[in-house]
């Protein structure tokens, strides 16, 4: 699967899972831009294009925009928006749900795909091209107790991600989401060391989802919501 050429804004590209989608694409042949926080870049270094790394809060709209402005200016253009920054709480009743943790949910799950999509949409208009793949979960369609804010919140990015797919169809733009189970990641590993991780999904494995979500190939798919879950 290639996108040469392609110029990719690869948002929380430096977690484990980050790790992956960047590598695929940089290998893949795009130009990849990448957001972060905190997270070192040193874990990216062994890939041949060595993507760049922009420091930024996706939650907040001035640095948003900043971002996609940054990016567009250099590549002169944005094909790809990979939006994989998320976060999760669980264990928590309803009853018992701190309103700073649901709006902190919604806040890192829905409104930075919101505002990362309300200003790169813009810059794929321009160009007739686009892909927008967002990172939902299976929690967002098969619930369990303790996780009303995680599944509100990733249930709310599917139903944005079909509103956007419709809104930008006619724009050459495909907008899906990704839905994974539980991902093979050191952190998760770390927080189930009872758990059996063999049938948990790989994150090369999504990440190859997501390549060929933004190929050619998918040009017919948009509006999807995608699960990958492994054997879990």
């Amino acid at each position: 699967m290639s996108v040469t050429g392609r110029v990719a804004l690869i948002t929380g590209g430096t977690g484990t899972l980050g790790r992956a989608v960047t590598g695929a694409f940089v290998e893949a042949g795009a130009a990849v831009a990448v957001t972060f926080r905190k997270e070192s870049r040193a874990a990216l270094a062994e890939h041949g294009q060595a993507p760049i790394f922009i420091q930024a809060d996706v939650s907040r709209e001035a640095e948003v925009q900043r971002t996609v402005e940054s990016v567009a200016k250099r590549f002169g253009r944005i094909d790809i928006l990979l939006h994989l920054v998320g976060g999760y709480v669980g264990d928590l009743p309803v009853a018992r749900t701190p309103e700073e943790t649901w709006d902190r949910m919604l806040t890192t799950n829905l409104d930075s795909a919101f505002l990362c999509c309300k200003h790169v949409v813009p810059v794929m208009q321009g160009n007739r091209w686009g892909r927008i793949v967002t990172v939902s979960s299976r929690a967002a369609v098969k619930v369990f107790p303790g996780i009303a804010a995680y599944a509100a919140a990733k249930a709310g990015l599917l139903a944005f991600t079909e509103v956007l797919a419709a809104e930008v169809r006619s724009d050459g733009i495909t907008v899906n989401s990704v839905l994974p189970s539980v991902i093979d990641t050191p952190a998760n590993r770390r927080a189930m060391p009872g758990a059996d991780p063999s049938p948990w999904v790989k994150p090369e494995e999504i990440a190859r989802l997501m390549l060929f979500l933004c190929t050619d190939a998918a040009k017919e798919i948009s509006g999807a919501a995608i699960p990958i879950y492994g054997r879990a």
